[in-house]
């Protein structure tokens, strides 16, 4: 089947906005650019959250076979592994054409039910999408066939995050949006998911509380580790200079990534709980703002050594603290380097070719 706009395509997501998340961005993103490069697409979406799942898995079945057959739909794309079973089924009574995303935990996920039903159902499928090798090297671990797997990082609008105006004047804004002094200080900046995998809590125990004066340390998002991080910053003293934001809203979001120096994402290995891809260093790339990891699972992925970051290795203290104090990167080369490797507009086209 050659040509653009000739392939039906059925997207089944069970996760999209509103409801926000690094995989409903994904859904949303994935879905709005290949329209714009195949038009014939249809899509069924759940929209309110894990709450809705237990009537949306068997509405959206029948409701994929129902569009299937009365549009004469050839192929169908699955959000994220949770889906598989479904998928195979409806793979199973309609002959469609099915692939699938392979995220991280929706193959990792640690429950004997799901590892012996949704492996072997993935495996079934056409096609596997995996965000990042670390996805596929998980896959593979759990009987997977390598032939159907191709790799496909996430991706990034180039200009969605990006802010008009100077770093000072960005840098007044942000201070006034969030009550905290900025002036002549380096912001290093940590955004995501407060969970122990994370390794914010391990970052202000090991790494800040050994760099100079004036560094401050913002940390934007929610999550079970914050009451341990907010204890490490005050057995380091650190109540001045760290500082726990809360969850964000998207224009204060945009603040931090253009006023800060550097994004930071220690990571450290938890069992059972990767990191799939590691999306916000390439939206913070995006912006021009070099990422600093411990480049574990997948973060290898969205980080390119030397262009758009450092990659320093997990727990390695003097190399956070090394890279931190002396390295300098080019915020226009960073911004170049991610849309020449992670454009949305890039990614879509990648999975149209897999998908047919």
């Amino acid at each position: 089947m050659k040509g653009e706009g000739r392939m039906k395509v059925l997207f089944l997501t069970r996760v999209h906005p509103p409801v926000t998340g690094g995989l409903e961005n994904q859904s949303y993103n994935l879905v709005n650019n290949f329209k714009k490069i195949n038009k014939d697409c249809f899509i069924i979406k759940n929209t309110k959250g894990k709450k809705a799942l237990p009537f949306f898995m068997p509405y959206s079945f029948l409701k994929s076979l129902y569009l299937i057959w009365k549009n004469k739909i050839t192929h169908l794309h699955l959000s994220d592994g949770m889906l598989a079973l479904e998928g195979k089924w409806i793979k199973k009574f309609t002959g469609v054409k099915t692939a699938i995303t392979i995220h991280g935990l929706d193959i990792t996920y640690q429950n004997w039910l799901y590892q012996k039903i949704i492996p072997k159902s993935i495996n079934s499928l056409d096609n596997i999408i995996c965000v990042s090798n670390e996805t596929k090297k998980q896959c593979i671990k759990r009987g997977i066939s390598i032939k159907k797997i191709i790799v496909i990082p996430n991706g990034v609008n180039p200009e969605e995050f990006l802010l008009k105006g100077t770093k000072k004047e960005l840098r007044e804004k942000l201070s006034k949006e969030i009550n905290v002094d900025l002036k002549n200080k380096k912001i290093l900046l940590t955004s995501g998911r407060l969970v122990k995998r994370k390794g914010v809590e391990w970052f202000v125990n090991n790494v800040f509380s050994k760099l100079s004066k004036d560094y401050i340390y913002l940390i934007s998002g929610e999550g079970n580790e914050k009451d341990n991080i907010q204890r490490a910053i005050e057995k380091n003293k650190l109540e001045n200079k760290v500082f726990i934001l809360g969850k964000t809203n998207f224009k204060t979001l945009k603040l931090l990534y253009n006023s800060a120096n550097f994004f930071i994402m220690p990571n450290i290995h938890i069992g059972g709980n990767i990191e799939g891809f590691g999306i916000v260093a390439i939206e913070a790339g995006s912006c021009g703002l070099p990422v600093i990891t411990s480049g574990i699972e997948g973060i290898k992925d969205a980080v390119i050594p030397g262009k758009t970051g450092w990659i320093v290795g997990e727990k390695n203290i003097e190399g956070f603290v090394d890279k931190i104090e002396k390295s300098q990167l080019d915020s226009k080369k960073i911004k170049e380097e991610i849309k020449k490797h992670f454009d949305w507009e890039k990614i879509a086209k990648k999975y149209l070719e897999v998908l047919r």
